[in-house]
């Protein structure tokens, strides 16, 4: 596994801003893009935009985000990464 970039990006849901590292992974055969929000990990994405979860970063969580924000969260980074040049 080689860890190719890490990228920030600010999104505001819910009158609160959630600033989201996304660190591109590059696996050989598949290319990830790992999602934490203020220090959490909060998914997964493929390059070709199919959402994945790690099971043992979100089993190892005391909190995990509200799904309805994280469905939000989810549809602003594929959105982001679509405009992206690669």
């Amino acid at each position: 596994m080689e860890e190719l970039q890490t990228k920030t990006l600010d999104i505001a849901i819910s009158g609160k801003t959630i600033s989201c590292q996304i660190k591109e992974r590059d696996f050989g055969d598949l290319i990830v893009f790992d999602v934490f929000g203020d220090d959490q990990y909060l998914f997964t994405l493929s390059q070709q935009g199919d959402v994945l979860f790690n099971e043992y970063e979100v089993g190892h969580q005391i909190t995990i985000m509200d799904p309805r924000q994280l469905n939000e969260v989810i549809e602003m980074v594929k959105a982001k990464l679509d405009t992206e040049p690669d």
